[in-house]
């Protein structure tokens, strides 16, 4: 089974791509991932509250990954994923992975 971290929005696509993937037998998700805003602690893409997005991944039972970035930084955000996929590659996570399959629609 291939594992994978699941980027989440918070938003209504999300949870509709996270529900179709968790119908699958061969993908595990293992762990949200959220970017936050630094200064306004809220998810970038949605601008959904910190406090809400806890209580969204509690209730789904799956681990959270917060990243944090300033406002407008690219090169910041860039850097952070970079990090990130190469610390998930080696606790055997494929990030990758999800973003192919969405792709295709599946």
């Amino acid at each position: 089974m291939t594992k994978a971290i699941f980027t989440w929005s918070g938003g209504k696509d999300s949870a509709l791509a996270l529900y179709k993937i968790q119908q699958r037998d061969d993908i595990e998700v293992v762990a949200l991932l959220t970017t936050l805003n630094k200064e306004f602690k809220r998810i970038s893409m949605h601008g959904v509250r910190e406090k809400l997005l806890d209580k969204q991944a509690e209730s789904l039972g799956i681990p959270l990954i917060k990243m944090w970035v300033e406002q407008d930084s690219y090169d910041e955000y860039e850097q952070k994923m970079k990090q990130l996929l190469l610390e998930t590659k080696v606790s055997g996570s494929n990030p990758s992975y999800l973003w192919r399959y969405l792709s295709r629609g599946s």
